[in-house]
């Protein structure tokens, strides 16, 4: 049987030097799981374009929120053309009626152990119209992606590796809890350590919500990663939470393995916005001892800044460049806050009549797509614009990467903060050109508007810009 797994084209898919910047690890994972005996291939619509005439039997579909309607379209394509498709991924599972509509199956969550009873169903032309494991499949027979199948040269080269899957936190915003449980659970060490040293590259990226969600785990991973370190001058990124600086061990093991920086969710400068988002973790008066702290240990930081919290005031923009600028964050993301399907917040703005509309394709954290509290869209639009220039300004980048020089002296960790500050700016470019029309186009289907009380954006603007 001929298997085809595809990634739709991303809407605000970034490129540098010619090459999408990073490949999903989604593929290999899923070519992995595919019974023997398949002729299976990998479609990234990001760096090539599909073939919809090639000899396909199966077509798995997988897809994240803002290329859910390009998912659609692909998937129509192929059933037009006599072929079953199959569909899967954080918004698919979240929205499962919606893709059954288009799909011949639909998978609810985590796929491992489920393929080999699909592809019995699909020989005995039995498929079903939903598959969903019952439990969490654990990951200690986590098979290993076939990142072979990937198109390598076609990205920035920065593999993809999971330790871990699962959350113990449920902020508000935040699918991960939905999708993956809020239970960690991880791969054994060596098998990490095994395919790391597979894939032979210098920099990886491990795709862990929070990699030292168990202290006691990273620490042995860290070790095993020191060790291997010098076979292949390893480097590598992950995410995790802020509390990572409160253990001196962690972060020397961190560093000594190859750490070059950590993603950590900030997400906001309010307490109040902090606090309603359930994220308990974070101590905003915390902030910046914990950034010294990382700093010290000679690791960089992503930054993630979220704007448009209903606790969120005017000072919280001015603040927010303040900070970033005061605490030197060398990789500063800003987002939009986006109600994603599967997610509490887009639970509680659908009962407040908040969400804009369902047109996946602006749900990229990057376009305003629900009510802000107190203020108009065009509003928040305008603030976070407002932030973003102040950040991503070409001074202000070029700054940054300078101190970080002078702190680090690293060539290799300037050019990877060059990289990401770089990303982070078209990401927001991106939404600039687009947002009125996103406006435009879903204002008449609010039925019932949330009253908005605030200033005149450009007094706002004006406050802040001093």
């Amino acid at each position: 049987m001929n298997v085809l797994i595809i990634q739709p084209k991303h809407p605000s898919s970034v490129k540098l030097y010619g090459k999408c910047y990073m490949s999903q690890l989604t593929l290999p994972v899923i070519a992995s799981q595919i019974p023997e005996g398949h002729d299976v291939k990998i479609i990234d619509e990001n760096v090539e374009p599909i073939d919809f005439s090639s000899e396909v039997d199966l077509a798995c579909i997988t897809t994240m929120t803002p290329s859910a309607t390009r998912a659609y379209e692909i998937a129509s394509d192929f059933r037009n053309r006599g072929v079953k498709v199959l569909m899967g991924g954080v918004h698919v599972s979240a929205v499962p009626e919606e893709a059954a509509k288009y799909s011949d199956s639909v998978v609810i969550g985590e796929s491992e152990g489920l393929f080999p009873t699909i592809f019995e169903d699909l020989k005995n032309d039995e498929l079903k119209t939903y598959y969903r494991l019952t439990a969490k499949p654990a990951l200690k027979d986590f098979p290993m992606p076939k990142h072979n199948l990937m198109k390598n040269k076609m990205y920035v080269n920065i593999p993809k590796v999971e330790t871990s899957r699962g959350c113990p936190f449920t902020c508000e915003f935040c699918s991960t809890t939905e999708f993956f449980g809020n239970k960690m659970r991880y791969r054994p060490v060596e098998d990490v350590v095994q395919e790391v040293v597979e894939l032979n590259e210098d920099f990886i990226f491990f795709t862990d919500n929070n990699i030292i969600g168990s202290p006691k785990y990273a620490k042995e991973l860290f070790r095993q990663l020191a060790i291997a370190k010098p076979k292949m001058n390893l480097r590598w990124i992950s995410q995790c939470s802020i509390n990572f600086a409160n253990d001196e061990e962690l972060l020397r093991l961190a560093a000594e393995s190859g750490c070059v920086g950590m993603l950590i969710g900030f997400e906001s400068l309010s307490e109040d916005a902090i606090s309603s988002m359930g994220k308990k973790v974070n101590q905003v008066k915390e902030y910046e001892s914990s950034i010294k702290k990382i700093h010290k240990a000679g690791i960089g930081i992503i930054g993630c800044f979220v704007l448009g919290f209903d606790d969120d005031d005017d000072a919280v923009y001015k603040k927010t460049v303040k900070f970033i600028r005061k605490n030197n964050i060398e990789m500063p993301q800003l987002t939009v806050l986006t109600p994603f399907p599967g997610t509490a917040l887009r639970t509680r703005l659908e009962k407040e009549n908040r969400v804009l509309h369902s047109n996946w394709q602006y749900y990229d954290a990057t376009h305003v797509v629900f009510q802000p509290k107190w203020m108009t869209v065009k509003e928040l639009r305008t603030l976070y614009d407002w932030t973003a220039k102040k950040i991503y300004s070409r001074l202000a980048i070029y700054w940054r990467v300078f101190k970080s020089f002078v702190r680090y002296r690293s060539l290799y960790k300037t050019f990877v903060f060059l990289q990401v500050n770089t990303v982070y700016k078209r990401l927001w470019m991106i939404g600039v050109g687009d947002d009125d029309q996103n406006i435009k186009d879903t204002a008449p289907i609010v039925k019932h508007p949330v009253t908005v009380k605030s200033k005149p954006v450009k007094d706002n603007l004006q406050t802040n810009a001093r």
